[in-house]
């Protein structure tokens, strides 16, 4: 990808598209980047890092905002009854996280501190039929994917971290790994993390979580006061996801 690209980008991906996260001291949480009104981290990461083995990264790739096109994009793509909205949706998607991974996965090598050995897609705790739709997102932009987790017969789609949410099929593929968890929104992070902590009792040595957005609530006052002080830029990928600046 050249320069032109990425200057060119942004202006395709729409105003109403996915925005620029914003890494920032005390205004975002430094683990999701939610808007914390002065708080080092936000009220649900603040609990999940109680626990011991929680994701050495978190690297939301965007934000969507609640009730704009994009964030019903992340929805529709796999459960909208029609099924151009679906394609189109996904299309979307698929654009987003090729160019995002192409461009700043050595950026979550870097923070993790060593390279990206295997990657996986967080599984439905509701039951879904075949191929979870963004496990095919992420093999359309040919990215390699392995199917590590599936959801234990319990789980449940609480908002609490729990490593029983998920049981690792393959202990050997993960064991002393970088093992990098992908999923399509973030709006508590407690799947993402109780995931990482699956894989981490499984063996692996790092774990980082990248997820296409983090989803924001414009009526959650913290936010609602963080999106009058800062317009939102669509998705700028020279911006980089997980320092909020330069790459490192």
């Amino acid at each position: 990808m050249n320069d032109h690209d990425l200057a060119t980008e942004p202006e395709r991906l729409t105003v109403d598209g996915p925005c620029r996260v914003v890494r920032a001291r005390r205004r975002t949480c430094r683990w999701c980047a939610e808007p914390t009104a002065g708080a080092w981290a936000c009220r649900h990461c603040t609990v999940h890092h109680r626990y011991a083995g929680t994701a050495d990264v978190v690297v939301p790739l965007s934000y969507a905002v609640a009730g704009t096109e994009w964030s019903r994009m992340l929805r529709d793509y796999k459960d909208h009854p029609a099924r151009r909205r679906r394609l189109a949706c996904t299309a979307a998607l698929t654009r987003v996280v090729e160019l995002a991974l192409s461009t700043h996965e050595r950026c979550v090598e870097a923070a993790a501190g060593r390279p990206v050995d295997v990657r996986t897609v967080i599984p439905s705790l509701t039951w879904r039929p075949g191929v979870h739709p963004f496990t095919a997102v992420v093999r359309n932009t040919g990215t390699s994917v392995t199917e590590l987790l599936v959801g234990a017969a319990s789980a449940t789609c609480h908002r609490a971290v729990d490593p029983d949410k998920f049981v690792v099929l393959d202990d050997d593929a993960v064991t002393g790994r970088h093992v990098v968890v992908l999923d399509d929104i973030w709006t508590t992070g407690s799947n993402a993390q109780s995931a990482a902590l699956a894989l981490r009792r499984a063996g692996a040595d790092a774990v980082s979580i990248v997820v296409v957005s983090r989803r924001l609530n414009p009526a959650y006052p913290p936010t609602k006061a963080f999106l009058a002080r800062h317009l939102l830029g669509g998705l700028d990928l020279r911006c980089c996801p997980v320092t909020g600046g330069r790459c490192p």
